[in-house]
């Protein structure tokens, strides 16, 4: 899909109130995202929906408070992780697709 710079084109990550270790949390100044630290995508459309997992793939739907709908930055590999299954950010077909869905990851982001 093309960019439109539309409102359903946008999200907010939302960082959770959880307690973090230490060393945890950490800016990540490349990627600008906190190490480790939960946080949930929301799309800037009102209805302030969240991004979730069915199966592994990702869809949008109202909040429900379940590990489905909660992300981190690994900062080892990289990627986005889902924290309902530790699995990576992944756009189907080698990125030749539209769809988004998690996959799982054990070496960097390439």
């Amino acid at each position: 899909m093309d960019s439109s710079n539309q409102k359903y084109q946008e999200w907010e990550i939302v960082y959770t109130s959880y307690v973090i270790p230490a060393k945890q949390g950490d800016m990540n100044e490349e990627f600008g995202l906190r190490v480790n630290k939960p946080f949930h995508i929301v799309t800037k459309l009102k209805s302030g929906r969240y991004l979730d997992l069915i199966k592994n793939q990702m869809v949008i739907k109202t909040p429900n408070g379940y590990k489905t709908q909660e992300w981190y930055f690994d900062g080892k590999t990289r990627t986005i992780r889902s924290s309902k299954n530790k699995f990576s950010f992944d756009i189907t077909g080698a990125g030749q697709a539209d769809n988004m869905q998690v996959y799982q990851t054990n070496s960097r982001w390439w």
